[in-house]
């Protein structure tokens, strides 16, 4: 279990990937996708996301440039490289599908939130599943999270990890764990909360880390899903 504290917001830097995560096994994370944008007649990586309902996907606006033409999104996946993973669906969204926050701010990483609508409904099993909006009067404190994503693992190599990672956390919004945290291809990555029914709560959005080269005992920053109920609700 890694022990976190609450800190101010002083300085800051995109945050993308898990250091020092462990492997995820399948059907562990349902809710998780991957996103793989298309610029330039070229698929990239690019970050992650999480499944709200059968047609909608939330992710970090950071994640949403103007270059893109498209996402494709990888549902159900522990090995994104494995195209014949049991489970594992993909679906291409366009662009004007995809909504960012219209108030966000990308230089103070403000309102880093994006609501992604799928062109079809993801039809629910085993390894898909979508995580619950959080309650807006409930603040999860001393709550146990999990931080998600196929960001890279190692800060001395910036290959991403073909396998889903996981980091599991006490606290959400400002964090300093004593050990591991996301970095690049972890942003827009959810942290949630396990409920005693098995399913699980979306609370923060993975947004900006206070150091960019991601060493594992700084400060991450998530956006607060519950701040953005109303909005969610006009747009999905």
């Amino acid at each position: 279990m890694v022990k976190l504290q609450l800190l101010k917001q002083d300085q800051y830097s995109p945050t993308n990937r898990i250091i020092n995560g462990e492997n995820a096994v399948s059907k562990q994370f349902p809710y998780q996708v991957y996103l793989e944008e298309h610029i330039n007649y070229d698929w990239r990586p690019n970050c992650g996301g999480v499944i709200i309902s059968n047609r909608t996907v939330l992710t970090a606006a950071h994640c949403i440039s103007d270059s893109i033409d498209a996402l494709k999104i990888y549902f159900g996946a522990v090995d994104r490289t494995n195209i014949y993973e049991t489970g594992q669906q993909r679906l291409i969204v366009k662009r004007k599908n995809i909504i960012v926050h219209p108030e966000y701010d990308p230089i103070q990483f403000l309102n880093d939130i994006a609501l992604i609508r799928l062109p079809a409904e993801i039809i629910f099993d085993e390894y898909i599943q979508p995580a619950k909006l959080p309650d807006p009067d409930k603040l999860y404190d001393n709550e146990i999270g999990v931080v998600s994503g196929w960001g890279i693992s190692d800060r001395d190599s910036w290959n991403l990890p073909n396998n889903l990672q996981m980091q599991t956390t006490s606290s959400y919004i400002c964090l300093k764990p004593s050990q591991g945290r996301p970095c690049k291809g972890d942003s827009g990555g959810p942290l949630a909360i396990r409920n005693e029914d098995g399913t699980s709560t979306i609370v923060g959005l993975t947004s900006f880390g206070m150091d960019g080269t991601c060493p594992p005992n700084t400060p991450v920053i998530f956006t607060r899903v519950s701040s953005f109920l109303q909005w969610i609700k006009e747009n999905e």
